[in-house]
């Protein structure tokens, strides 16, 4: 049995992988959705039409870690898809937010990223696929978003360079890159000492959007994928023009 793993399934862009799935051919017979609320992840198995396993770890802990690696162990499961959705961010500057909650972004962001990455890659076979959710914020700095847009890039990087380690085996990797997403990810980013940091939420997108671009980008094994031609301009810009102009036109965008 090939099995298709989740990160950050509860909300979001990750209970909408779940939904759009079973639309893309996957050669998965089961979903296991991971993230901290149970409940969330009970409520989805009438969302999708393969079955699904409520997966509640919270990733932050090397622990729940383990215990992920333990389980496919356990069970003798392949992995087909994996897809890392996990993650989150805080508005405001470095005395806005608390020093636990800023590691607190490292820790989930990627540490766990890298840490659910490794102890899955043993159970992959050839043709499986890793999907890690970005942001077009890992082509920039960001002040008063300075903790999640760098380890945004050190997802991107990551993922980047993980794809060509994983070349021979026959397994691609695909970073998602997009832009602002109508997620509860705002509710959690303006908990600060200063919520009004950064308000102008240009272009936004929907999940479903987002889903089902990234599906269909890691099905084809696409390394990057940017969405929305706005954020294409965005990279390339930030290709071309000076960092120190780039950080001053979007602390503007945010007055």
């Amino acid at each position: 049995m090939s099995i298709a793993i989740i990160t950050g399934a509860s909300s979001g862009i990750g209970s909408e992988f779940v939904k759009q799935l079973k639309n893309y051919a996957f050669d998965v017979d089961e979903i296991w959705a991971v993230a901290r609320r149970e409940k969330l992840l009970e409520e989805l198995k009438s969302k999708t039409d393969i079955p699904l396993r409520a997966v509640a770890l919270d990733l932050t802990k090397t622990e729940s870690i383990n215990a992920l690696e333990e389980m496919l162990k356990n069970e003798g499961k392949e992995v087909g898809v994996l897809i890392n959705c996990a993650g989150y961010g805080k508005f405001g500057n470095y005395e806005d937010i608390e020093n636990a909650e800023a590691l607190g972004m490292i820790d989930l962001n990627c540490r766990a990223l890298v840490g659910v990455t490794n102890v899955v890659i043993p159970f992959m076979k050839r043709d499986s696929k890793i999907l890690q959710v970005c942001s077009i914020s890992s082509f920039q700095p960001l002040p008063l978003m300075a903790v999640y847009a760098a380890s945004k890039v050190f997802v991107l990087n990551y993922s980047r360079a993980l794809s060509v380690e994983l070349k021979p085996r026959g397994i691609t990797v695909t970073a998602l890159c997009p832009g602002w997403v109508d997620t509860p990810f705002f509710a959690t980013a303006t908990k600060t000492k200063n919520p009004k940091a950064v308000t102008k939420y240009t272009f936004m997108q929907t999940t479903e959007r987002v889903a089902t671009q990234g599906l269909k980008a890691m099905k084809k094994g696409r390394m990057v994928s940017i969405i929305g031609g706005q954020n294409k301009i965005l990279y390339v810009l930030n290709k071309i023009l000076p960092v120190k102009i780039v950080m001053n036109t979007w602390l503007k965008t945010q007055k």
